[in-house]
């Protein structure tokens, strides 16, 4: 399970969580809208956490990573987003056709 201080090290202003119970976690980043699920596993000896991603709400899931921790994992969206965002600035705006 997360502990009642993984998920207190939350950053609210950043990131807005949708659900959370025991093993699961999903996560709303406030900067590119991208939704995240974490799904903690935990095995005999150690933890792991898979990370899945949709660009929007509502939208299937794929596999995006995984860490070893949930404070990994919000590090790994951070980057995450910031290639996006760089991304998407970087993009040329379309010409107007004119008739």
């Amino acid at each position: 399970m997360f502990t009642a201080k993984e998920l207190k090290n939350i950053d609210a202003g950043y990131f807005s969580v949708i659900a959370s119970g025991g093993c699961t976690l999903t996560l709303q980043s406030r900067n590119t809208g991208h939704c995240w699920h974490i799904l903690l596993q935990e095995y005999p000896h150690f933890r792991s956490c898979l990370i899945y991603h949709t660009h929007r709400r509502g939208t299937p899931y794929h596999e995006h990573g995984h860490e070893a921790t949930l404070s990994g994992c919000l590090s790994q969206i951070r980057n995450h987003d910031a290639y996006w965002l760089s991304r998407k600035s970087r993009r040329k705006p379309h010409k107007e056709v004119r008739p």
